[in-house]
């Protein structure tokens, strides 16, 4: 890894006790599997209606275990102002969620996406010759700007949404549908996580 600045990721979902520990565990190890980055990550999760110092469901635990991931040493913690300040990406799991991170901070707008938003854009956004940037830090940083602007053309374009539909923005939790459907959203998840990896390592 890199000794220059780390890129930072922030994941965050509503209680910080599902969607976004899991989808930080599968970056985290993602990461941790490739050694071809060059890069340091600096990976966290919040939750906006989070409890500080609770742990994960125990159905999210099932699931995490069932893919070879432990979410037991997970804490939740509550999102600040503060904690939207310095992430290079932050990458929510629903769209209340990135509606809630602009009211806070609405200096954040062009970092704040849902992941599955992220995704649609960044594979959109043109890829830049690795000669324009000091580092890979900086390219990585310069990606989440150009998703950032084509969904802003995408806007300018089609309206608010972009052309997409609200409900393809989010990653809910299958409430009530038990294990099997967890396990269902932690796959899903992981696809959404090597999606941004590739993305953004691209």
């Amino acid at each position: 890894m890199s000794a220059s600045t780390p890129f930072k990721l922030l994941y965050v979902c509503n209680g910080n006790n599902a969607r976004s520990p899991l989808a930080a565990a599968f970056t985290y190890d993602g990461v941790s599997r490739r050694h071809d980055l060059g890069v340091e990550w600096e990976i966290t999760s919040a939750g906006t209606e989070a409890s500080a110092g609770n742990g994960v469901r125990p159905e999210v635990q099932r699931a995490a275990l069932a893919m070879d991931l432990d979410l037991s040493e997970h804490r939740t913690r509550r999102l600040t102002p503060e904690s939207c300040l310095e992430p290079d990406l932050l990458l929510a799991m629903a769209w209340d969620q990135v509606s809630h991170i602009w009211s806070l901070v609405p200096e954040a707008w062009g970092r704040v996406f849902t992941i599955k938003e992220f995704v649609h854009w960044a594979k959109q956004a043109a890829v830049r010759p690795p000669i324009l940037f000091a580092d890979h830090v900086e390219q990585m940083r310069d990606k989440v700007t150009q998703a950032h602007a084509v969904r802003k053309r995408a806007r300018a374009d089609h309206g608010f949404w972009g052309g997409l539909r609200p409900q393809e923005l989010n990653l809910i939790e299958p409430d009530g549908h038990g294990d099997e459907a967890w396990t269902t959203l932690a796959f899903a998840t992981q696809a959404l996580v090597n999606d941004v990896i590739t993305l953004l390592s691209a």
